[in-house]
């Protein structure tokens, strides 16, 4: 995930930011691009999530509640970011194993109870971080 930042051509990093939507939810742990260039300090949202992001927002509507929501409930990226960051040890790959077989068990269980729409869900999750 390195990219060059398209304001002052400087590196970016990738952090886990909170974004506030309409001055009324705050949503948390969004994977962030961050300029390292202290003058320049631009961000984007990464690409990867982008389309996540945009369902959600969608999905609140233009006159949402206020609350707080976990964005790593909604995309696996963000999910194993914050695994990563709460396992320091931990290796991506260690993370992503580990939550592969999380959403294997769930798709079993679900398939277990006949579940179609949660099989569904989870399918879609696991091709989200499986590509």
């Amino acid at each position: 995930m390195q990219k060059k930042c398209s304001h002052c051509g400087g590196d970016m990093e990738v952090v886990l930011r909170n974004v506030v939507y309409r001055k009324r939810v705050k949503i948390c742990n969004v994977p962030v691009h961050i300029c390292v260039d202290e003058c320049c300090a631009h961000s984007q949202v990464v690409d990867v999530v982008k389309d996540d992001l945009k369902d959600l927002m969608d999905e609140l509507g233009q006159n949402p509640e206020r609350q707080a929501i976990e964005f790593e409930e909604v995309s696996e990226l963000s999910n194993l970011l914050v695994l990563i960051a709460n396992e320091g040890d931990s290796t991506v790959r260690e993370a992503l194993e580990e939550r592969v077989n999380e959403l294997l068990d769930l798709f079993l269980l679900a398939q277990s109870l006949g579940d179609e729409k949660w099989m569904l869900e989870l399918r879609h999750r696991l091709t989200k971080i499986m590509v």
